[in-house]
């Protein structure tokens, strides 16, 4: 069996990586920022963890710590996870040929999707919908606006850009008049060099999940959003396996297609009150939901490890199980966190209500539920994220 590095081991996809990886006998260490809490390391499938230099602040250490792990411990593959170390490893791609397998998209394919903007230019051209979005460059930029209804949305072009060795991270507000949108657009001209104003979109959240070779798709998959973390818009705390959907297969194929991207990728849409589909996100990465298309009977992480040391294709496709809910505990709770303050101000349509949504949520297991945190088998993880979770927010109190 293989010697496997997976990083990012804070995010709830390095978690699913690592015990996928355990349960199909390989060796598997955990990486992460110094001093960050990382629930993957605790995993019984974790034989031992890599503390790094900061990926954001200290770039040229982190990759040094990697390589120099790498060498030490004889690693086969490489799994990075997030955009923090993603950026960093493809800059210094060439120096780990010899000496292991990273999975990541083609440096082209990797700098076309992380430009939001050109995205969504593409996929415009592609015939799919998209929000309304304006690049603003400059506060002047905001002339060529054209004032709809409010709120819109001030979302970063990049979720992370590098700039002189250090990451700017990116960031997503809401603005819910001329003069806030003016304050916020400054700010991120100031912080990133530019910034995207889109059209609010509300609707219901579907995704889709495939493994890519070739151009050809394999491995097709497709899920609901059932709570976000933010109500307003975020990460999922919570969804369910759903039946393809032929035409959002048809249109997101055909942009991981064109993009370039060559394994796991996964694409994201909001699908109006009119049956419209919205692009919201895609990835070429692991994403923080990978846990559903695997507790329903695709382990894409089991076939990427497969397609990277032996080149193995994967199922052309699998009758996956579907109305297969799976939820993240820390998710959840910070969902009802959220909606404990109350429907912001000015919000357009619905909004949770924290009692409903509590008695819908306290119900801890009903058939075809499972959780991407909190195994039985596996139950350290899952409980340290927990108790990390409150600890934080006692912290956080004045």
């Amino acid at each position: 069996m293989a010697r496997i590095l997976v990083l990012d081991g804070h995010s709830a996809a390095a978690l699913a990586v690592t015990r996928s990886a355990g349960r199909a006998g390989h060796w598997v260490s955990v990486g992460a920022n110094r001093g960050l809490f990382a629930a993957a390391a605790l995993s019984r499938y974790c034989s031992t963890r890599l503390e790094y230099p900061v990926s954001t602040s200290e770039p040229e250490a982190f990759v040094e710590s990697v390589l120099e792990f790498v060498r030490a411990q004889a690693i086969d593959l490489v799994i990075p996870i997030t955009d923090w170390t993603l950026g960093p490893l493809s800059a210094h791609r060439e120096r780990f040929v010899e000496l292991s397998r990273v999975t990541m998209p083609s440096q082209e394919a990797l700098e076309f999707a992380s430009d939001k903007y050109r995205t969504i230019k593409l996929a415009e051209s592609l015939g799919i919908g998209v929000p309304g979005t304006l690049l603003v460059e400059s506060t002047g930029d905001l002339s060529q606006f054209q004032r709809g209804p409010f709120p819109v949305v001030v979302k970063d072009r990049f979720s992370v850009r590098w700039t002189a060795g250090r990451a700017v991270f990116g960031s997503v507000a809401y603005a819910y008049a001329p003069p806030e949108l003016e304050d916020k657009v400054a700010d991120r001209v100031r912080a990133a060099g530019d910034v995207l104003i889109q059209e609010f979109t509300s609707g219901i959240g579907l995704g889709f999940s495939c493994f890519m070779i070739g151009g050809q798709a394999f491995l097709p998959f497709q899920w609901q959003r059932i709570r976000e973390v933010d109500p307003r818009g975020s990460a999922s705390s919570a969804r369910k396996s759903v039946p393809l959907d032929s035409s959002l297969v048809s249109l997101s194929v055909k942009l991981i297609r064109e993009i370039g991207f060559e394994g796991i990728a996964m694409v994201e849409y909001k699908k109006t009150a009119d049956g419209r589909l919205i692009l919201m996100e895609i990835n070429g990465r692991p994403w923080g939901s990978i846990g559903l298309p695997v507790a329903s009977g695709i382990d894409y992480p089991r076939y990427l490890i497969e397609w990277s040391l032996q080149g193995n294709l994967p199922p052309q496709e699998i009758s996956y199980r579907t109305n297969v809910t799976c939820r993240r505990v820390v998710g959840e709770l910070t969902h009802l966190s959220n909606i404990r303050a109350g429907r912001p101000a000015n919000w357009p349509g619905a909004y949770p209500n924290f009692w409903s949504s509590l008695f819908t949520m306290a119900v801890p297991w009903l058939p075809g539920m499972c959780y991407d945190d909190v195994w039985l088998s596996d139950l350290r993880p899952g409980i340290a994220g927990i108790r990390n979770w409150f600890q934080a927010r006692l912290k956080s109190k004045p």
